[in-house]
């Protein structure tokens, strides 16, 4: 029986590594295996000529269709990835846009763009960076290593989570006819994981000597008790 294959560098990483905090959603090296609900994720082109690397395999393992150069298509997802990186980029925010709103679905992103394309992870992986912290997204290390070594923005994440307060503050007393706990609940489904961190510190669930998490997303029992406070706010 086939199965996935994981160098010894890739499982240290699955497990964590030694403090417990490196991604733990590592594609594996190679695919050979998908369970029900699981996507391979490729580089593809416009034209959807599925003839090299990944995308061959796509088309001959996992239903990429010929001529379909981007989205889902069978047990797996295209990404065009040979008409520059002015279009590789809106690709890949339409892929995060499409496994935010399929968290059914696990999605295994291969190293797309440094194959035949040419590019390198360091060009590539920033753009999966709001990716990354999706549950249901996994990466290869290639762009792992990079996306942990990325800056941080901190202070416009503390002012973007201090403008969603001022909004729902705002809202909750003024009570518009189209405002509801579940306005609250989407809009803080909405934010990314470090703008959901900031957003609890502001409302005083989390302290601000307390350590982020630096690659999952929240618990979801902190989740809760965020947005609890949001709604209270």
């Amino acid at each position: 029986m086939q199965q996935n294959v994981y160098t010894e560098e890739e499982l240290h990483w699955c497990r964590g590594g030694n403090t417990g905090m490196l991604p733990t959603n590592v594609t594996p090296s190679q695919v050979n295996v998908l369970a029900d609900r699981e996507i391979f994720v490729f580089g593809s082109n416009f034209q959807g000529a599925h003839m090299g690397g990944a995308a061959r395999v796509a088309k001959e393992k996992y239903g990429a269709v010929w001529g379909i150069g981007e989205g889902l298509q069978g047990k797996s997802y295209a990404i065009p990835t040979m008409e520059g990186l002015e279009n590789l980029a809106p690709a890949v925010q339409r892929f995060t846009s499409f496994a935010k709103q399929h968290k059914e679905l696990k999605f295994f992103v291969t190293a797309i763009g440094c194959g035949i394309a040419g590019y390198q992870p360091e060009e590539i992986a920033p753009m999966f960076l709001n990716a990354a912290y999706l549950p249901n997204v996994f990466l290869p290390l290639s762009f792992w290593k990079i996306i942990m070594h990325i800056p941080g923005t901190e202070e416009s994440v503390r002012s973007f989570a201090q403008s969603v307060l001022d909004v729902c503050r705002y809202a909750h007393r003024n009570n518009p006819p189209t405002w509801t706990t579940a306005t609250d609940e989407a809009l803080f489904g909405g934010l990314e994981r470090n703008q959901q961190w900031q957003l609890g510190i502001l409302l005083g669930v989390i302290s601000p000597a307390d350590e982020e998490p630096q690659t999952k997303g929240l618990p979801d029992e902190l989740e809760r008790k965020i947005l609890d406070a949001l709604k209270r706010a």
